[in-house]
């Protein structure tokens, strides 16, 4: 059921709603307030001031990807994370920390190296990888495995 599902919080009333994927291109409300489901198909800029919370209310698979605007691999990753994000709606958020205005977070989750990825299921980081991918599919082959992986 995981496979032809997504769990979406909804952001009025904080209820869990299980969703059909093929459901979500079209418009979802929640089961309890019926508010429109906000199911993100780009990535998401993060600040210090909303991170914890988006990430706690992702029930799915989080993915928050440490750059910086003058990173030559974080440039050559981008478009990945918009087709990831498109693809995977749903599955998989993917929200983006610039390091250069958001020294904060920078600081706070200890980022030397960019493009700096962390992954979060159910708010729990599970794992951090710091640094670019050797290729581009490496990417995608990672995050796939991530969004199957049920046990951490």
């Amino acid at each position: 059921m995981s496979d032809t599902s997504a769990i979406i919080r909804c952001s009025n009333c904080l209820q869990l709603n299980r969703v059909p994927l093929e459901k979500l291109s079209i418009k979802s409300v929640c089961a309890n307030c019926k508010a429109e489901l906000e199911v993100p198909r780009e990535p998401l800029w993060a600040k210090a001031a909303s991170f914890d919370r988006l990430v706690a209310h992702w029930p799915e698979t989080l993915l928050v990807v440490f750059t910086a605007q003058m990173c030559l691999h974080c440039k050559i990753v981008e478009p990945v994370l918009h087709q990831l994000a498109r693809e995977r709606a749903g599955k998989l958020k993917i929200m983006k920390v610039d390091i250069e205005t958001d020294a904060y977070l920078a600081q706070r989750f200890k980022v030397e190296k960019t493009p700096t990825f962390l992954v979060y299921k159910n708010a729990v980081e599970i794992i951090r990888v710091d640094g670019p991918p050797k290729e581009k599919t490496d990417l995608v082959k990672w995050v796939d495995n991530l969004i199957s992986f049920t046990s951490y």
